[in-house]
Parts: structure tokens; C-alpha cells; sequence
């Protein structure tokens, strides 16, 4: 079941989403969202009152001078010993990651600790947690905002106009931060507009051959029909994608009974981008994906996985284009936070694909180092030439790469990209691979250099946060 919010949603559409809520779910719940509708009347119309407040790291923050700048600021309230904060904690910093400021930097989270504890067990339930954001411990609830509270995770965000809108309250923690997407919208677009997103491409490519499962969000207040996505190679226009169904709002296509599905066998580019199209779309940001064939000329790889808190829930395993497995593990011969490295060496002239899955579907979930970056990730070397890295999974991946033997195994690509080429252009991405205009101030990012002679190279890099 996919959870909806009545955060941004106008008079008018409240009753078509009570009907369409009172045909998918039973009474209870039908009655629950009048309740919760009723709850986001009395708080949207009113004005946020102003917070300064100093983070656990020493920062102050100013509310009123983030909505000045023209940012949102979703405001978590929360509590160590709940269960529901933990469990949206995840959605939470992965909102803040794509929107944020090490993102596409519209707006601020700040997570504010609201019951007596102590300094040291906040920092803690934040590792364990893995909030990223500022945090603040206040011991308790700002006098201004206890009308505005209601459960725990409470969940305010808080326009550039300074009004308020309640997306979320106590059990009803979101499952996917669609619904948190919608209400940005809203401080952006107001209450009539139409967007849909492209995101979560799951993407194999293998020499020509390409398999994708490509995944649309609404993420407007309409129900959207009648929507193409075009498919570019190498940035050349190459066909289109018709689905005609209808997607309903903060839903994603991969939950109706039409999921999309691309194949083709005949893709010689070293590039692919899917770009979605859907008549008046207010935000083109959000509607482009890309993805870059994994190639590499070195048959020396390298797998490492950094396990979080719960490794019994991860399994892998590495296997070649017949099926036949080279490799697997399973994370309940290991421990938390447990370190696992694995060379190889491959054949060239194949494709090799890995998979993980986490049993439980949360990915690798936890926070260590300080909350500045996520502990649990994998990466795949190539001699000394980092092919794939991930930490932002959920519940399964597939990542392919190609060995090839055109030229010497000896040489790496780092000596083949640097050998009398200059670098002709560069870009950044976070670590989910969303591109973003500026290398980040702190935490982890990756930088694509592209030489003269058109060979690509990723760079980690990881920032320390100062105050």
C-alpha cells in the first residue's frame, strides 16, 4: 500500500482522492484520511513562527533566513525511543539528499530532538538512524510549535511564505518521498500543476544488448495520462515509449498492473538517457535519467562491501552473461559494520553482473562517521579504476560491466585516460547519481572527467563538514 498525504491538496481534490482511497482500502482507513484531512485544514492556514536554533555540530540556523533565501524547510520533530522516526529517518535523508543542499539545494531539513536525553544518546540514535541533516536536542518542544504537534515523527515543511503544511504524523511515516515531493511542489507551483518524475532506472547493458525497468512518479496534484518517454543515445534521439494508463498522484508506475519494460539488442552507444514527456509537466528537472555502459580493459576486480547494522539482511553474488556464478555471499556470516573484500580475476570479452538484494528492503540503512556520509555502500574496482559504487539501494540491484580485450590487461584505464588526453569537461553527482551543479561542501560525491579521447573516469571524493 502506498501512503498518500492530504499536505497538498486543494478543496477541490480532496473528494476525488476520498473516492479513489474509498475504492482501493476499506472503511477504517477511508475514515483515518478524513481525520488526517481534517488535521491539515487547521495547520496549513496558519504562519510558522521563527526558530534559531544551534545544531549538535555548533551551526546556527535561522528559519525565518532559509525561507528569505527562497527555501523550503521541512521541520522533523522526533523522539530517540520511536519506532516509526527510525523507520522514516530513511525517506527523510534520502529527500534531503536529492533536495537539499547538496542537491538541488531548494530547501533545508533540520531534525529537532524534542524529549530529555542527553547529547550523546541523540548523536548515537542518529548514527544508528542514519540522519545526515543538522540535527538539534532541545529536551523539548519550542512553546510556539505545540499546537502544531501532534505524534511522533511529526513532520512539518514550511513554505518561503512561512505557511505551514503537516505531511505526516506518528504511525503514518511515509513509504516513499513522493508525497514530501508533492508538498515541495506546492511551495514552488502553488495548487493546480502537473509533474511527473523519471527516477529508480533499473539498467543492465552488456556490449549491444540493453534491459531496463524504467519507474515514473506523479508527483502533481492530477491524475496523468498519456505519457511518452524518449529514449537518446549518445544525446541522438533513437524512439519513443507510449503508456497509455494513468498515474495517479504520488504513485509510481511500477505499482500498477503496467510496469515499463525497455529492451533492445542493437544499442551501440556508450550512453543512454530516458527522458519523460507528459502534457503541461511544470518541472523538466526531474524528467531526465542517464545511464553510462560500465567498460572497463582490466581483468584484475575488486569487490568490497562495507556492511550497516544489519548485515544478515544482504546477500550478493557476481555472474557472467550465462548465468553461471562466479561469486556470492551471504551477510549472516558477518557482523555489523563489518568490512568484506574479494579480488578476481575475469576473463575479458564477457559481461559480469552483480546483484544485491536486502531481505528486509531498506538497503544498507545505518550511519556511522559522525552522520557526515553513509557507512554501508559496495564498489567494484577495476585495477585501480572505481566502475561502480552504491549506497543507496534498497531491496535489490544489478549493476553490469563489460571486460574488454582490445587492448593490453596491463594497462589501466587511469593510464589509458591520462596518456597524452586532456580532460575536456567534467560534472558532479551525489552518490545516487543525480547530477549536481557544484562539488558539495561536505560528505561523499563523484566527480566524471571526460578526455580527449572520449574515455569517462569517476572520482570519490568526500569532504569534511566545518563549522
Amino acid at each position: 500500500m502506498h501512503n498518500h498525504t492530504f499536505s497538498a491538496v486543494t478543496e477541490a481534490n480532496k473528494e476525488w482522492f476520498l473516492i479513489h482511497y474509498d475504492e482501493k482500502f476499506d472503511l477504517t482507513k477511508t475514515k483515518l484520511l478524513i481525520l488526517l484531512a481534517s488535521v491539515y485544514t487547521s495547520v496549513f492556514a496558519q504562519i510558522a513562527p521563527n526558530l534559531n536554533l544551534i545544531d549538535m555540530d555548533g551551526v546556527s540556523h535561522n528559519l525565518y533566513d532559509y525561507l528569505d533565501d527562497g527555501k523550503t524547510v521541512l521541520l522533523d520533530f522526533f523522539i530517540t525511543n520511536c519506532p516509526p522516526c527510525q523507520e522514516s529517518s530513511t525517506y527523510m535523508n534520502e529527500f534531503w539528499k536529492i533536495h537539499g543542499p547538496y542537491g538541488r539545494d531548494e530547501m533545508e531539513t533540520l531534525s529537532i530532538e524534542v524529549n530529555p536525553n542527553s547529547n550523546e544518546i541523540v548523536k548515537e540514535t542518529a548514527l544508528l538512524w542514519g540522519i545526515e541533516n543538522p540535527i538539534i536536542n532541545l529536551n523539548t518542544i519550542p512553546e510556539a510549535y505545540l499546537p502544531f504537534i501532534h505524534a511522533y515523527p511529526n513532520y512539518l515543511m514550511i513554505c518561503p511564505d512561512r505557511s505551514i503544511t503537516l505531511l505526516t504524523f506518528g504511525f503514518r511515516h511515509p513509504l516513499s518521498t513522493l508525497e514530501w515531493e508533492q508538498a515541495l511542489n506546492t511551495c514552488k507551483y502553488g495548487y493546480d500543476f502537473t509533474d511527473i518524475t523519471l527516477f529508480d532506472l533499473e539498467i543492465t547493458q552488456c556490449e549491444n544488448n540493453v534491459t531496463a525497468q524504467i519507474n515514473l512518479g506523479n508527483v502533481g496534484l492530477k491524475p496523468v495520462s498519456n505519457i511518452y518517454i524518449d529514449v537518446f543515445t549518445d544525446n541522438n534521439y533513437k524512439s519513443s515509449i507510449y503508456w497509455d494508463h494513468t498515474l495517479l498522484p504520488t504513485s509510481t508506475s511500477n505499482e500498477t498492473p503496467y510496469p515499463i519494460l525497455y529492451e533492445d539488442t542493437q544499442i551501440e552507444a556508450s550512453e543512454i538517457h530516458f527522458e519523460v514527456k507528459a502534457e503541461k509537466d511544470i518541472n523538466p528537472k526531474n524528467n531526465r535519467i542517464n545511464h553510462k555502459k560500465k567498460l572497463t580493459y582490466h581483468q584484475d576486480i575488486t569487490i568490497e562491501l562495507q556492511m550497516d547494522y544489519y548485515p544478515e539482511e544482504i546477500s550478493w553474488l557476481l555472474v557472467d552473461a550465462d548465468g553461471n556464478i562466479i561469486i556470492e555471499g551471504d551477510g549472516r556470516n558477518y557482523q555489523p559494520y563489518q568490512f568484506i573484500r574479494r579480488e578476481l580475476k575475469l576473463d575479458t570479452s564477457i559481461c559480469y553482473s552483480f546483484i544485491i538484494n536486502d531481505e528486509f528492503g531498506d538497503g544498507f540503512c545505518c550511519s556511522l562517521n559522525g552522520g557526515y556520509y553513509p557507512d554501508g555502500h559496495y564498489l567494484i574496482k577495476a585495477g585501480p579504476d572505481t566502475l561502480i559504487y552504491n549506497n543507496a539501494f534498497k531491496k535489490r540491484k544489478e549493476d553490469a560491466f563489460y571486460i574488454e580485450n582490445s587492448m593490453s590487461n596491463e594497462v589501466s584505464l587511469t593510464e589509458i585516460n591520462n596518456q597524452k588526453n586532456k580532460i575536456t569537461k567534467s560534472k558532479y553527482f551525489n552518490l545516487k547519481g543525480q547530477n549536481i551543479k557544484k562539488p558539495i561542501n561536505y560528505g561523499p560525491y563523484l566527480r566524471e572527467d571526460t578526455y580527449e579521447n572520449g574515455h569517462t573516469k569517476y572520482t570519490k571524493f568526500i569532504e569534511i563538514r566545518s563549522k
